[in-house]
């Protein structure tokens, strides 16, 4: 399992921060799809649209889940981030959930529960952290080692 809590180690070289975008979004089922346009968005103004499509499914994952999850907040914005450093694209959703994600044991007729499965097959790491004022869940895709397949 390749979950983090905490941010890269001290002696992981660090490359400059790019900054291909980020978007306030409501904590709404509407504002899944806005979410996927985002990435795309980002993504290719970037110039990484080779990983556009795997974006599109993660951020689908973890912008439901943190509206599923935090239905009794409904007031409290989504925060979306998404950067670039070295070869590594980070997504972060960021709210104000109190709840920390648990990659679940699901069985075949289980509607839900896939989600960090998924998050999980398709990037290179993810995890979660908190801040002074929300949680962030986040995970990273290395763009150099995405398959042809996905371009």
């Amino acid at each position: 399992m390749s979950i983090q809590n905490s941010r890269p180690p001290a002696t992981e070289v660090l490359h400059p921060v790019e900054l291909l975008g980020s978007l306030v979004l409501r904590n709404d089922p509407a504002s899944v799809p806005l979410a996927r346009r985002f990435a795309d968005v980002a993504l290719m103004a970037g110039g990484y649209d080779d990983c556009a499509d795997v974006f599109e499914v993660v951020v689908s994952e973890l912008v439901t889940n943190a509206v599923v999850h935090n239905q009794g907040i409904s007031a409290s914005p989504i925060h979306l981030r998404m950067v670039r450093r070295g070869t590594t694209v980070r997504l972060e959703v960021h709210d104000e959930g109190e709840c920390k994600p648990v990659v679940r044991r699901v069985r075949s007729g289980d509607e839900s529960g896939r989600g960090l499965h998924i998050v999980e097959a398709l990037t290179t790491r993810w995890g979660t952290y908190r801040t002074n004022t929300d949680k962030c869940v986040w995970c990273e895709l290395d763009i150099s080692a995405v398959p042809e397949v996905w371009s």
